[in-house]
């Protein structure tokens, strides 16, 4: 069992089936993030990188990248919260 943080996307809380950093959270699956579309084990390797990465998401528009996996009551704000810790 994986816990909730382990799940989540480093740059926007999405939280995924598989952990994207693996279950040691080092040995990242280098797919991408549906929603941000980060390629996890590049440009969330490190919490500066997330968070550049965020930072220019979210100035873009903060767009799906795989728009159909968008739900429905999708709200930004409440997704950010789930960003683990040390990527903040």
């Amino acid at each position: 069992m994986h816990s909730d943080t382990n799940l989540r996307c480093r740059v926007c809380g999405y939280k995924s089936e598989n952990p994207p950093w693996g279950d040691n959270e080092k040995t990242p699956l280098y797919d991408y993030c549906p929603c941000c579309g980060v390629e996890h084990g590049y440009q969330d390797s490190s919490p500066e990188g997330a968070r550049n990465y965020r930072t220019n998401w979210i100035a873009t528009g903060a767009k799906w990248m795989a728009s159909t996996a968008r739900p429905k009551a999708w709200e930004i704000k409440e997704q950010l919260n789930h960003i683990p810790p040390d990527f903040i």
